[in-house]
């Protein structure tokens, strides 16, 4: 993995997990009746508010990968922005400004070298305003704790987040 890649890789929200992690299986909906009737959802309701933060994270990870920059920046916390974007110039590897060019070098880079974005996550705790999760990323191993906190409906990863010591 070339340097570039490691360094921002370590950057962008790596975890691990202690301990046997639970992979969760994708399996289709079951198929409905004909005849049921579906009720639409309240529509002062914007999004699931029982979204788990564990799948918040995951459609985090998605949106840093293809990129969509615009969602990727949105779920990380502003103090978390400019501590990535410092260690990332930091690295001399590559030098940014935005979160959007964070996330868009990042994804150029995890492309690159094949890394997909694939995660185990273990839940260490949750509420319904904060979350705690330990993520494997399983193509590189870095491995990490991240922190999460719910505003409203939706779940943005804040700068308690850490890496693995390593």
């Amino acid at each position: 993995m070339p340097t570039t890649a490691i360094a921002v890789a370590a950057l962008m929200m790596s975890a691990c997990a202690a301990g046997p992690v639970a992979r969760t299986p994708l399996t289709d909906a079951p198929s409905r009746p004909a005849s049921e009737v579906i009720v639409s959802p309240d529509p002062q309701e914007s999004a699931d508010p029982r979204t788990g933060a564990a799948d918040a994270f995951r459609a985090w990870v998605e949106a840093s990968r293809i990129p969509d920059v615009d969602t990727a920046c949105a779920g990380l916390a502003p103090d978390l922005k400019t501590r990535m974007i410092a260690e990332v110039n930091a690295s001399g590897a590559i030098a940014v400004e935005t979160c959007e060019q964070m996330i868009a070098a990042a994804a150029g880079l995890y492309a690159e070298v094949g890394d997909d974005g694939a995660i185990d996550v273990a839940v260490q705790q949750e509420t319904a305003t904060d979350a705690t999760l330990f993520v494997t990323y399983l193509a590189s191993g870095d491995c990490g704790t991240v922190v999460m906190q719910r505003t409203g409906t939706e779940w943005i990863i804040t700068d308690e987040s850490r890496e693995c010591a390593g």
